[in-house]
């Protein structure tokens, strides 16, 4: 499969009108440390895997800010569960301690990317969401079989990893992954699957999506125009004009 590498090529495709107009941000941008002892910045802003931020980027952005602590942002509705172990695991093996703030949204892959900071904080209106695997396969029935085997043995290590930030048991949150639970902030805390939550003030992005994206997504507010949605507003346009 072909990633594309430039945003002019990525917003040259009709298949990425879909991934524009659900509403959602579309960035990986790191900052430098101030000093020694400061942390560096990252935002991982977008989809995980090939229309948006692959392991290969996200390790490629972590090793550029170096060792010592590291502050990652995280506004993103998920995606390939591969990459986003591979991202999980950069994290774990990062020199120095990570802290992981959910500044909107940290939905399927990227609720268990949040769970590999040494701490784990959400902004008081963000939203984290858990959920089976979904995949794409096209056979006869053995491979049916086969790829929902696989599926099976992805959501028992989640399953496994969320329960060890946790401390809840692989049968509870494999329960909460089947009925696709949304959590608010103050409910990951509950629930064990972050450590604080941050002052209103220090909130960096609403956690808007268009509905539909996912079965169970809570309504967003009304009246209201986020960074993503304008974002994707931006990119609609450049669409129509590369296709016009």
């Amino acid at each position: 499969m072909y990633k594309y590498n430039s945003a002019a090529a990525r917003f040259s495709s009709r298949a990425l009108l879909a991934h524009a107009q659900a509403g959602l941000p579309q960035e990986l941008s790191t900052r430098p440390r101030a000093a020694a002892d400061q942390p560096a910045e990252i935002y991982l802003y977008d989809e995980i895997g090939l229309w948006g931020i692959t392991a290969k980027d996200f390790t490629q952005a972590l090793l550029s800010v170096g060792a010592g602590p590291v502050d990652l942002h995280i506004n993103s509705p998920g995606g390939d569960v591969f990459d986003g172990l591979a991202m999980y695991s950069a994290l774990q093996s990062h020199d120095g301690p990570v802290n992981v703030i959910v500044d909107g949204l940290a939905a399927s892959a990227a609720s268990f990317i949040a769970l590999a900071g040494t701490t784990v904080s959400m902004a008081p209106n963000a939203f984290l969401m858990i959920h089976n695997a979904w995949g794409v396969v096209v056979g006869n029935k053995g491979d049916m079989t086969d790829t929902a085997g696989v599926l099976t043995k992805i959501d028992g290590q989640l399953a496994s990893l969320y329960a060890g930030k946790t401390g809840q048991k692989p049968d509870a949150i494999t329960q909460m992954m089947d009925a696709e639970t949304w959590f608010t902030a103050q409910e990951a805390k509950d629930a064990g699957f972050i450590d604080t939550i941050l002052p209103a003030s220090q909130n960096k992005a609403a956690p808007t999506l268009k509905a539909g994206v996912f079965e169970h997504q809570p309504k967003p507010p009304t009246n209201t125009l986020s960074v993503p949605d304008i974002a994707a507003r931006r990119r609609t346009l450049r669409l129509a004009e590369a296709e016009g």
